[in-house]
């Protein structure tokens, strides 16, 4: 790719002046991608992205996959479990097939306007407005709806181990920390193991969290119809998501399409072993430094 037609790229999306002067950052991190083969399908959705919102999804997915390919480790894009829909990537590591799916947090307006709708159901959001509750509701949610069974098999075989990674950035204006993901992934039960009381919410119930129907809370049942939603009959992401990898950018401005990426692997424990768990954190964080 050259530079004229990045540019022209960007500003089809929608992209500003700002974005335009980080695009020779972006070309180069591109055109190392562009290398081998597996990532053609990558590159033609970034240069069909008409909506700010996909093509900084893209980029999301550029700068990751650039990580991995710096370090000669070759990615699956657009991998598939046997279901309709497909995987932005798979990692093959000792025997292991780790599919993991990307969102960038609040790339989707739709999605963001429909939880905070939810959020005002009930009375719920008089209990959410007065802290950074909403955010971690649109964290989990984000989560939850990324795992959807029209992509992941909601019954993975023995070597599969299925990861929902999301750019948390942009939360809270760019405060967000690994206690607001501990409590959308763990729920309190984890945060309390490492987060001061103070960071603890009341009303959540984390992703991968279990807590019996008759401890639940009033509030932590609103917060499953509301946050969670998980239909009828559907099976629970926390029975096929093995964990969530959270992901930080620098420099965080909107603007930048080249950065550094940190990562935070937040663990679904009661489906992957410990060893498992351990291995994956420990080839990731060769990759990719991690959030502390």
């Amino acid at each position: 790719m050259k530079l004229f037609e990045l540019k022209e790229i960007i500003k089809a999306a929608g992209g500003g002046e700002n974005a335009i002067e980080h695009a020779d950052a972006l070309l180069e991190k591109i055109n190392c991608i562009a290398s081998g083969k597996q990532y053609e399908a990558l590159l033609g959705q970034l240069g069909a992205a008409r909506e700010q919102g996909d093509f900084r999804g893209r980029v999301l997915e550029v700068n990751f996959a650039n990580y991995f390919q710096c370090k000669g480790i070759v990615l699956d894009y657009g991998a598939k479990q046997g279901m309709s829909g497909d995987i932005d990537f798979c990692w093959n590591i000792e025997g292991l097939k780790v599919y993991i799916e990307m969102k960038l947090l609040g790339q989707d307006k739709a999605t963001r306007d429909s939880i905070n709708e939810q959020l005002n159901d009930k009375g719920t959001s008089a209990t959410f407005l007065d802290d950074d509750t909403r955010d971690v509701a649109r964290l989990q949610a984000d989560l939850i709806q990324k795992a959807s069974t029209r992509k992941f098999n909601s019954k993975p075989s023995a070597n599969t181990i299925n990861l929902v990674a999301i750019d948390v950035t942009e939360l809270q204006l760019g405060t967000v920390d690994i206690c607001d993901c501990l409590l959308a992934a763990g729920g309190n039960s984890l945060a309390s193991q490492h987060c001061h009381p103070a960071c603890l919410r009341d009303p959540i119930v984390g992703a991968f969290e279990t807590v019996a129907d008759e401890k639940l809370t009033a509030v932590q049942k609103s917060w499953i119809e509301g946050v969670q939603k998980i239909p009828d009959g559907a099976p629970h992401p926390r029975s096929y998501i093995h964990g969530a990898l959270f992901l930080f950018r620098e420099p965080q401005e909107r603007a930048a399409l080249s950065y550094d990426l940190l990562a935070a692997l937040v663990w679904n424990r009661d489906i992957i072993a410990a060893d498992t768990a351990k291995k994956i954190c420990s080839a990731l964080h060769q990759v990719i430094p991690q959030a502390k």
